[in-house]
């Protein structure tokens, strides 16, 4: 596009993004990107995600050649028809994990544990069961899910989706988890048995990521959520990161909903390490910079693959993919009501934040489509999400 009086001609693109709004057409899309290929890219792909009428609210940001940009589609609520902006903030779910990593990667930096110890050493009690033929759960194992530890401590029936019960799903979960104490995960995991040795196979575990914060709550004797502002939020500049939002925080929070457009509550803050903090967009960016740049030996450690070879592996919690000189490193998350996103191509230094607040059987891979539409656009030669 040609460029008029010193600015990009941003016409075309707010055209583009006018549909997006789904069924609240009472909202206006706001855009503030700053290289209209970008705006382009944005508005195509977040054009077919918003076609969804499931779709409530989206915000974008995107890094590309230096310059950060930041969109937002949809409303912040069906109740309250505003469009997000910068300061609106999301759940981030199991984008938590992540900063679970990094802290476990700082501490072996600064010799506080190593990844390849036995977690039994940083547990006060006697856990025999945390081993399988001899061989230990290690700490690295908490954060890249071949731990063996199930998906949630406690572990009952009604903790899966497929139990049959009058109680939604999502309601079950979110009592599960608020009802459960420090103590109470302690004494399920004396009970958890491994059936496999630890590393072997991959078993989504929250428990895991759970446990990795407590420990790192003992190596520094501070809480995770302070731990978080103190040695990622506040270098970074990131205000808006937390687990419990103070009372001018709540009212920026946005409403999640489910397939059907009902509301759901905000997943318990006793899921800690595991997904329970809460971020804005130009935070996230803040974040995804930092990882993408890979300057600190820590966030390089953190992308190292932990245990398997090949194109696709894993690190601290996030998933790697590599081919030839072209790579990409990214992580997803969702619980009831939310959905999010984040996607680094460090040798390109290119990055993509997405945050939802809605959530249903095919949300997770429309935001994947997204992110990939977007980048593909950019660099048409580049690795896509799986």
């Amino acid at each position: 596009m040609q460029e008029i009086s010193g600015k990009r001609r941003r016409t075309a693109v707010w055209l583009l993004s006018l549909p997006l709004l789904g069924p609240f057409t009472a909202s206006r899309a706001r855009i503030t990107g700053h290289d209209v290929d970008v705006d382009e890219a944005v508005a195509t792909a977040a054009a077919s995600f918003m076609a969804d009428a499931r779709a409530v609210g989206l915000s974008v940001g995107v890094i590309h050649a230096g310059k950060t940009s930041s969109y937002h589609f949809g409303t912040v609520s069906k109740h309250r028809r505003s469009l997000a902006n910068d300061r609106t903030i999301y759940p981030i779910a199991s984008l938590t994990k992540t900063f679970t990593g990094t802290l476990l990667a700082q501490a072996q930096y600064e010799g506080k544990l190593k990844l390849d110890d036995d977690i039994r050493k940083y547990l006060d009690e006697d856990y025999p069961n945390l081993a399988f033929e001899q061989k230990p759960i290690l700490v690295k194992h908490l954060v890249n899910h071949v731990s063996g530890l199930p998906g949630l401590l406690p572990d009952k029936r009604e903790a899966a989706p497929s139990f049959q019960s009058d109680t939604p799903y999502p309601e079950r979960l979110h009592k599960l988890v608020a009802t459960s104490t420090r103590a109470d995960f302690y004494a399920d995991l004396h009970r958890v048995k491994l059936t496999a040795p630890p590393g072997t196979r991959f078993r989504y575990s929250n428990a895991g990521a759970q446990l990795a914060g407590y420990i790192l709550e003992r190596l520094y004797g501070v809480g995770f959520e302070m731990l978080v502002q103190q040695r990622i939020a506040a270098p970074l500049g990131m205000r808006d990161t937390f687990i419990t939002p103070n009372t001018e925080q709540k009212s920026r929070l946005v409403d999640g909903y489910d397939e059907t457009g009902r509301p759901q509550p905000y997943f318990p803050e006793q899921s800690q390490a595991a997904g329970a903090l809460k971020s804005s967009l130009p935070d996230m960016l803040a974040y995804a910079r930092w990882h993408m740049a890979e300057h600190d030996p820590a966030i390089r450690l953190s992308h190292q693959p932990m245990d398997r070879d090949g194109d696709y592996t894993a690190g601290l919690n996030w998933q790697l993919l590599r081919k030839d000189a072209d790579r990409v490193v990214f992580q997803d998350g969702s619980h009831p009501g939310f959905a999010c996103l984040m996607v680094l191509y460090p040798e390109r230094g290119h990055a993509i934040v997405l945050l939802s607040n809605e959530i249903d059987s095919g949300t997770m891979g429309r935001l994947r489509v997204l992110a990939n539409g977007i980048t593909t656009a950019l660099y048409a030669d580049a690795l896509t999400v799986p």
